[in-house]
């Protein structure tokens, strides 16, 4: 009984340290100042960065919404006190200079809407992308990040802006079209797409494309990539392979192109016994350099059926 009661006032008195502790470093996070050292303060020796925060998105927002009144620099770089009487960078918060547990984390406490709801599980966190890494605090809002959209992305993703510069592509290069016109870089709708799917987003713009169609062509209806790549190809319209390569991935070749150096009529196979079958020497020749797309126009669906018995009017044709 003894030991208990010596060791209760000792434990009563360190469990308010311990809160004090926790409360005050929360408090030292806390996006609002805590009122240590005034701006005027901060101007005597950063005085173009305090007058240019005028023009900067944060200086907008604290100047004209509500919740956001009474920022100040301490708000972003906390208690300026040590920093003032050392003089030292070191003394002072600089996100910019943070990991992504440091600076992002302190971004997120004011940047909280449903556009950085995923942020911790997307690909850019996982790489250890901070918002410093894009984004300049102290510029003019007329530009949110250090270059352009485009030219920032490329500066990590140096694959895609390769395949940007090839002869069939989106019309990134001429200015048409953006990175974020399709990607949501804050981890909005993983992997990368805005709206949803990747079907869905590339219908955004190809609605032509996504029917509903009477006689349908069935990647168009699971996955545009499964034909498509999205970024550049060597190859037309943006696709993996020239044909008729990508199609044989899936259709095999024609009849009249399947027997090599047949001059004449054969016995058709057991799927097609109606069909007509009729081989030259130089029909594997003529079916390779031939585009399966000579013949089936509307490879992406259509409501009128072809004229051919075998596929059920499902060839494609018109």
């Amino acid at each position: 009984m003894t030991i208990a009661n010596k060791a209760g006032p000792r434990f009563g008195t360190a469990v308010p340290i311990i809160l004090l502790i926790v409360v005050g470093s929360v408090l030292c996070c806390a996006i609002t100042s805590v009122g240590g050292v005034p701006d005027e303060t901060c101007a005597d020796c950063h005085d173009e960065l305090v007058a240019a925060f005028e023009q900067t998105t944060h200086g907008t927002y604290f100047g004209e919404i509500g919740r956001m009144e009474g920022q100040s620099c301490e708000s972003c770089h906390g208690s300026a006190l040590e920093h003032v009487e050392e003089g030292e960078p070191e003394s002072i918060i600089n996100p910019a200079k943070h990991d992504e547990f440091g600076g992002t984390q302190l971004c997120l406490t004011c940047h909280d809407g449903h556009t950085f709801d995923n942020w911790m599980f997307s690909g850019h966190s996982a790489a250890g992308v901070t918002c410093a890494d894009c984004h300049t605090v102290h510029q003019a809002h007329s530009s949110k990040t250090s270059t352009t959209t485009t030219e920032l992305c490329y500066g990590c993703h140096t694959q895609v802006r390769a395949e940007s510069f090839m002869p069939s592509r989106h019309p990134i290069a001429e200015g048409k079209m953006s990175c974020l016109d399709c990607h949501g870089v804050h981890g909005e709708d993983a992997p990368l797409a805005q709206n949803g799917t990747g079907r869905e987003l590339c219908f955004g713009c190809h609605a032509e494309k996504e029917g509903p169609f009477v006689f349908e062509h069935a990647p168009v209806s699971e996955d545009c990539m499964m034909c498509h790549t999205a970024h550049g190809s060597v190859a037309n319209n943006l696709l993996k392979q020239n044909e008729p390569a990508l199609c044989l991935n899936c259709h095999p070749m024609h009849f009249h192109a399947t027997v090599d150096g047949l001059d004449g009529s054969f016995t058709p196979p057991a799927t097609a016994p109606d069909r007509t079958t009729m081989s030259t020497p130089d029909g594997w020749k003529t079916g390779m350099l031939t585009k399966c797309t000579q013949c089936h126009t509307t490879v992406h669906g259509t409501d009128l059926p072809s004229q051919s018995i075998t596929t059920g009017g499902g060839a494609l044709t018109r």
